[in-house]
């Protein structure tokens, strides 16, 4: 609705951000000076309701509730009247000052006419049609903010007769609850189960509410709480129905685009082209930029370590030169390449608007997995980082939708580290179909997890509502400064890292001393996975940051094969590393933020299994390996 783009065209920076207690759902602060008044604006979490079943919405009506705001802007996304109307009505319900920001007001034009002046005066609120890209209605808002005459509305959502002579019994001629609610809307949150609005009432009346509540279960089939919100859309509909008028325009082509982007029977195909594509570009593109910056590097550097080694003298200096000469090369065959690309890929989606399509496409999919298509984007943002995909998760329904998403993002969706330790080594080396057999094999498995954990979390997954923006051109500023904000990162962090691993390697190797460290892990390494013993020192350092296993692997190898790692591993070899990194356990960063979402033993279930998957997906491609060979050789 661009709620946050109108709050910081609102307050600009110095914005105070900070957690709701008790919770993960952060809201952020701001203080403004308009017309001579110092004015404190919250941005609240985006919701369409104000039910209270999810952790959004429990904070945005507790918030509400606590701060007693002088007026709410309700951000209304004007190309959606009719879902966006339903949050209006239950704040008006609620008896809160309310201000209306119609955004999106540029796009909604393009579409169709609409009543500005009749919508508010059927509200009964002061409407404002804004922009809040361009800033456009941002001032006359402000001067309904600090104007003082903003009143309560007289409009009454209506609801099923039996609901309507309900309300009539319990408010029993009372105006409002204690705390100042209007009765009227405070008994709707006590049949909605609002347990901000349930402890406003005493015992009898919470009994009352409670056997009311199954009466009519009995009698529709269905719970209260559905009903409300069924006859909340119905009212919406009908209001919108009386101020959108028809626009007479032809289609353009990015209408028909988008239309295309959004039926299955076409939209599907354009998907996995576009999958495709990221996949082929990522390998192809990557693997030429890795070309150039290690050419490049080469002649830049010349004999430059040579002589550094020879300066500092002695085994140390050959560490030393050796250490960091390979860490740079590290991070420019894997780093900048291939995540540097893939990020300007995602954020290119991002910015056109194509991801929300996406969510709706696998709809379908997601529901079966005890999950709804809105799940996706958490996963899309996974394949860049599962940190912010894990901490995003916050926004769903309940706990166990989000333990389901955490536990696939965790074990099965690849992040572009581990993207990029798949196209490094099976991709570079073995070949792109190698690679696109780990992604059909990780596609499976995320079928496989979520519809186990579906089984054995039982629940009904909820409905999906979410707004389908129009295609857009992307902002190529926006885009690189999105990329420069993701890879900067593995720069800040990841080089210093890689560096201290490199030199304590190089430590290791030059004293003999890294076959005492690998040698007692030999059985898993060797035995099971079918790789050399020294391959245990690469997943012990993806445990930090995932790209970093790579990285490792190119340190222990770079010297003796000259930078290829075909003539070290097998094609086979190769493919199991990659299968296993893919699975393997979570890296610090992600463990930290499984932490702070779900818990010491969430966390260290979820850990665990992915260590066991990844070994036992390793193990079974190994004997295979080996199976195919004999029957070959047979």
């Amino acid at each position: 609705m661009g709620k946050s783009v109108l709050f910081t065209r609102i307050t600009g920076i110095g914005v105070i951000s900070a957690n709701y207690p008790g919770t993960t759902v952060e809201f952020e602060e701001g203080v403004v000076t308009y017309g001579g008044r110092q004015i404190s604006v919250f941005d609240l979490p985006g919701t369409y309701s104000l039910a209270g079943s999810t952790e959004d919405e429990k904070v945005a009506t507790g918030l509400l509730f606590e701060k007693r705001p002088d007026c709410v802007i309700a951000v209304v996304d004007a190309t959606r009247l009719e879902q966006n109307l339903v949050l209006v009505l239950q704040l008006i319900e609620l008896g809160y000052k309310v201000i209306v920001a119609l955004n999106f007001m540029d796009q909604a034009r393009k579409r169709y006419s609409l009543d500005v002046e009749r919508l508010s005066d059927i509200l009964g609120v002061p409407i404002v049609p804004t922009v809040a890209t361009t800033g456009e209605g941002v001032d006359r808002l402000m001067q309904n903010v600090v104007s003082g005459r903003i009143q309560r509305s007289p409009y009454v959502t209506r609801y099923d007769s039996h609901i309507e002579a309900f309300l009539e019994d319990m408010a029993n001629d009372r105006v409002a609850t204690e705390k100042g609610f209007p009765i009227r809307g405070a008994l709707i949150k006590l049949l909605e189960g609002n347990d901000l609005f349930v402890e406003q009432f005493p015992a009898t009346i919470r009994g009352t509410a409670d056997s009311y509540r199954e009466d009519f279960r009995e009698e529709h089939g269905e719970d209260v709480e559905v009903h409300i919100s069924r006859d909340r859309y119905g009212e919406a509909g009908r209001i919108a129905s009386q101020v959108v008028g028809k626009l007479e325009r032809q289609l353009t082509l990015r209408d028909r685009i988008s239309e295309l982007t959004l039926r299955p029977a076409t939209g599907i195909p354009i998907l996995l082209a576009v999958l495709a594509g990221i996949f082929l570009a990522v390998v192809v593109v990557g693997g030429a930029l890795e070309t150039v910056l290690l050419d490049g590097y080469a002649l830049l550097v010349g004999d430059f370590f040579e002589q550094l080694a020879q300066f500092i003298g002695g085994t140390v200096g050959e560490i030393i030169a050796v250490g960091v000469d390979i860490s740079i090369q590290a991070i420019l065959a894997i780093v900048v390449p291939y995540i540097l690309v893939f990020y300007l890929l995602l954020g290119l989606l991002e910015d056109s608007g194509y991801l929300p399509r996406v969510v709706m496409l696998l709809d379908g999919i997601m529901v079966k997995l005890g999950l709804h298509g809105r799940t996706i984007i958490p996963m899309i943002v996974g394949t860049g980082c599962n940190v912010p995909a894990i901490l995003s998760t916050r926004t769903l329904e309940s706990r166990r939708q989000r333990l389901i998403l955490a536990t696939i993002i965790v074990m099965v969706v690849p992040c572009s580290a581990q993207t990029v330790i798949i196209i490094g080594t099976v991709g570079t080396y073995s070949g792109i179909l190698w690679a696109a057999l780990i992604y059909l094999i990780l596609f499976a498995l995320i079928l496989l997890l979520g519809r186990v954990l579906h089984k054995v979390l039982k629940a009904e997954p909820p409905s999906l509502a979410i707004e389908i923006p129009e295609l857009s051109r992307p902002s190529m500023r926006n885009v690189l400064m999105k990329t420069w904000m993701r890879v900067k990162d593995f720069f800040i962090i990841a080089f210093p890292l890689l560096l201290v691993g490199s030199l304590l390697l190089e430590t290791l190797m030059a004293f003999d001393i890294l076959g005492a460290l690998v040698e007692p892990l030999a059985p898993i390494t060797e035995g099971l996975l079918g790789l050399p013993p020294v391959i245990i020192v690469a997943l012990v350092f993806g445990v930090l940051r995932k790209e970093m296993a790579l990285q490792i692997l190119f340190i222990i190898f770079a010297l003796g094969a000259g930078g290829d790692l075909s003539t070290v591993l097998t094609p086979q070899q190769l493919f199991v590393f990659a299968l296993v990194m893919a699975t393997y356990m979570p890296c610090l960063g992600v463990l930290a933020a499984l932490l702070k979402e779900f818990g010491i033993r969430s966390s260290v279930i979820i850990s665990v299994a992915s260590i066991t998957l990844a070994l036992a997906l390793g193990t079974i491609a190994n004997y295979s390996f080996q199976l195919i060979g004999l029957l070959g050789a047979g």
